[in-house]
């Protein structure tokens, strides 16, 4: 299951973050596909309230992280400090294309864990 995602992850990050565990990193990421976060960053961008979507971001950023999508986190930090800095224009060009790779790691993740 884990070698499954290896092309979208460093699973080996995850891994570390588990401490070699695979059984707590396959619980990890059930857990990630559970705390899906796609609807409440939608709310938050389509009602420009940049508070909320920036605590969101945030523990996107964090849990993406620690599974190991070093990629996704750093473009969700990005996407943190612009709402931290109302930066709304970068928010705006980025928003949907962070999105979208959520989304598809996601899918992968629930794929890969059935």
């Amino acid at each position: 299951m884990i070698s499954d995602l290896q092309d979208v992850l460093n699973t080996q990050l995850g891994l570390e973050y588990c401490g070699e565990m695979e059984d707590l990193y396959e619980d990890m990421l059930r857990d990630y596909v559970e705390g899906d976060h796609v609807a409440e960053l939608e709310e938050y961008y389509g009602a420009e309230n940049w508070v909320d979507y920036r605590v969101t971001i945030h523990g996107v950023k964090s849990t993406t992280l620690m599974i190991g999508g070093e990629e996704l986190s750093a473009k969700a930090k990005e996407l943190e400090l612009a709402a931290a800095d109302s930066n709304v224009a970068f928010i705006k060009e980025n928003h949907a294309k962070v999105l979208e790779e959520y989304k598809q790691l996601l899918g992968r993740i629930k794929e890969a864990i059935g």
